[in-house]
């Protein structure tokens, strides 16, 4: 490559995150017609059926209370030692690994998934994903040149493709000698899908397979959404990560940004679970250092919130009621949507819990300027349509199918 002030190695092109550039247009359109003739499902955060971003009131009451030292100091390096206990234990509820755990606080979700594609692959290895997903795990991948391969999700009866799975696994193995298995679920980012536990002991009877010596294989669980995935039994499937063998480690991108609304806040957590305490060991002194480079620390703020309110029980009853109410709204929500879309025979993939639901078809960028025309603004990507049931009012929810049916037909007649 030419010279250049900057690096080989940092040259891309200028980032328009599709999702963000819909959503400026999408208010752009409000503030000229008005939000009630404007359908908004664009951004992944909770909005009430007034347009408003929900902000739990336990969370912010607890944020404004925080003593402003509290708030102004810096955390442990690795996350302070009561924030990380009190989050693995909610992560898990009564289902924790019978394992090795160590947990790293991170910015996010996203900082879980970047310490995991950093610390477990080497340059030119492969994370392989299912082809629905969210589009930041390809750009960290290109970012720390790790390869990214995707496999088609659902087979023809739209269940887990065990079968391209395990067709990918194998062909990121071929050559090299580790590997991330990027899991969102449940309640997956874009589609709402999640792994039936029967299918999990299919997945890992697959990776144990190919655990062999000389390979190396990491689990990652990207979990963001589980709390508005079930009333809890949805959190079982962890138990299935215990007692691994020692050159398969599983780690969790646990977040705070949607289950308490804190998504400008930045915390959550990788937790790292292995059945060898000095893999969990190193893993976290990796992470720990990854930490130091890329951030410092996480925002103290962040998590006091969650360890302030686990230990004051009303708080926590408040959080609780708060979590529970919006987990019913979105499944209210996408059960009207579901419901609408099959009386028209709109298709869509498995719903089980989540943000999203997602629409297959062909030309979905022609489709989503086609909705633009009917006044829906709504994200589109290689295999489909990305619709917000968090973003959106259950009347609107209503309509919306029928709409949508309608610009796909439209486009593709």
């Amino acid at each position: 490559m030419g010279k250049d002030i900057i690096a080989d190695h940092a040259r891309w092109p200028r980032l328009e995150d599709e999702i963000f550039k819909v959503s400026e247009e999408c208010k752009r359109a409000i503030k000229e017609k008005g939000r009630d003739k404007i359908i908004n499902s664009t951004l992944g955060t909770l909005i009430d059926d007034d347009g408003n971003l929900i902000a739990f009131n336990s969370v912010y009451d607890t944020l404004k209370n925080m003593d402003k030292k509290s708030i102004a100091s810096y955390g442990a390096i690795e996350g302070d030692e009561a924030y990380l206990d009190l989050l693995v234990d909610k992560c898990f509820g009564p289902y924790k690994p019978k394992a090795y755990i160590k947990a790293v606080a991170t910015a996010g979700g996203t900082g879980a998934v970047r310490h995991s594609l950093w610390t477990f692959l080497n340059q030119g290895d492969y994370a392989i994903c299912p082809n629905w997903y969210w589009p930041a795990y390809l750009t960290m991948c290109e970012e720390f040149d790790r390869e990214f391969k995707t496999y088609e999700f659902l087979d023809e009866d739209f269940n887990f493709n065990l079968e391209e799975f395990t067709k990918s696994l194998d062909f990121a193995l071929e050559k090299r000698d580790r590997v991330v298995c990027i899991f969102n679920s449940p309640a997956n980012n874009p589609t709402g899908f999640s792994i039936e536990d029967s299918m999990w002991d299919k997945i890992l009877d697959v990776i144990k397979s190919r655990a062999v010596d000389g390979k190396y294989i990491n689990i990652l669980l990207d979990v963001a959404y589980i709390e508005f995935a079930g009333d809890g039994s949805q959190k079982k499937f962890f138990q299935k990560f215990s007692s691994l063998p020692e050159n398969i480690i599983t780690t969790v991108a646990y977040s705070m940004s949607k289950s308490y609304t804190a998504y400008g806040l930045r915390a959550g957590a990788c937790i790292i679970i292995s059945s060898n305490e000095d893999m969990a060991n190193r893993a976290f002194d990796s992470m720990k250092h990854s930490n130091r480079a890329n951030l410092s620390n996480i925002t103290h703020a962040g998590m006091n919130i969650l360890v302030d309110i686990e230990n004051d029980e009303e708080m926590k009853k408040s959080y609780e009621n708060e979590l529970e109410l919006n987990r019913l709204l979105l499944e209210k929500r996408a059960k009207v949507f579901v419901k609408k879309a099959k009386e028209i025979d709109l298709i869509h993939l498995p719903y089980f819990g989540g943000f999203f639901i997602s629409i297959p078809c062909n030309n979905p960028k022609e489709v989503s300027k086609k909705l633009k025309e009917k006044n829906m603004y709504i994200v589109a990507n290689k295999n489909g349509l990305r619709f917000a049931v968090c973003a959106v009012s259950e009347e609107k929810c209503e309509i919306s199918p029928k709409l949508i049916k309608e610009a796909i037909d439209e486009v593709n007649r």
